[in-house]
């Protein structure tokens, strides 16, 4: 008898455990599969325009200077014209190229050709030997034409000359428009509360952090004349804190930003409009500069 509960007994442990070897073996994941077929890829759309002032597509445009170009004249504004990106959906960067030809144009021609962008409804000089970074759908362009007296006027009567417009826009990479410098978008400054406001755009931005580990911004004008350059010039934002405070200093070459015994400066930078960096002050005073690279740069985006 006892043989038997021993043997009872082992035959319920061997039960016991084919059971939870069964059970073991019959556990599983949830799992599902799905199956996408049919999918359209699509390319990004690149569809950049430029126009003239009666929307007209242009190619190649050539002002013809007729007879009322001549010594000391008013500035001429040759030709108007828009660049539009209309849909375009990955990052472009212009090239506007104003090439002379003619006798007029020829060799020690006192003639001076510029280019203006419509910035705040305030036409700025734009240095066109440089790419320009667009940060709006549509973009003002015009074309100025000087001839200031100057000795060998007289060389040029009764000559004929053309200027050739060609607008090239270039898709760029993201690496490419993410690695400093960058080329800035619209630039304004109003340096005290009742004092004028200046703009310019297309300014080469370099970035970097000092030895104490603080953001720097340089602004550099270029070949740029305006009003801007002429009364701002080269700028820098140089990052600092004194206490537990952080602040944001402005200085540059000119006469309207902060020197050392002149401060400009701001606690903080005001970053909620995406790609634009803007330094308030009391009373109406401002800096901003448009830029999505500085500010992707700045926010740490």
């Amino acid at each position: 008898m006892k043989f038997l509960k021993k043997h009872k007994l082992f035959i319920s442990l061997i039960g016991v455990i084919l059971l939870a070897i069964a059970s073991i073996g019959t556990l599983a994941y949830f799992s599902k599969s799905f199956t996408s077929d049919g999918n359209a890829a699509a390319a990004a759309k690149f569809n950049v325009e430029a126009v003239n002032a009666q929307g007209e597509l242009i190619g190649d445009g050539q002002f013809d200077l007729g007879e009322d170009f001549y010594p000391g004249m008013k500035t001429l504004e040759a030709y108007s014209f828009e660049i539009n990106k209309n849909k375009t959906e990955v990052p472009v960067e212009y090239t506007v190229q104003l090439t002379p030809s003619g006798k007029l144009f020829s060799k020690n021609t006192p003639i001076k050709l510029s280019l203006q962008r419509s910035i705040n409804n305030e036409w700025v000089d734009v240095d066109y030997s440089t790419t320009i970074r667009p940060e709006s759908k549509t973009e003002s362009y015009r074309v100025l034409v000087d001839w200031p007296h100057s000795d060998n006027d007289i060389d040029f009567q009764g000559k004929n000359g053309n200027i050739k417009l060609e607008v090239l826009a270039t898709q760029v990479d993201e690496e490419e428009a993410a690695t400093p410098p960058y080329t800035s978008g619209d630039i304004s400054f109003k340096a005290t509360p009742n004092g004028s406001t200046f703009t310019t755009s297309n300014k080469t931005v370099n970035v970097y952090k000092n030895e104490q580990g603080k953001k720097v911004i340089e602004v550099t004008m270029g070949e740029g004349s305006g009003t801007f350059e002429q009364k701002v010039g080269n700028f820098k934002i140089i990052e600092s804190v004194e206490g537990k405070t952080t602040w944001y200093r402005v200085y540059s070459d000119k006469e309207y930003y902060a020197s050392e015994t002149q401060i400009w400066r701001v606690s903080e930078v005001d970053t909620s409009v995406k790609g634009v960096l803007r330094l308030n002050k009391v009373n109406g005073p401002y800096l901003s500069i448009e830029s999505q690279e500085l500010y992707n740069w700045f926010t740490g985006k």
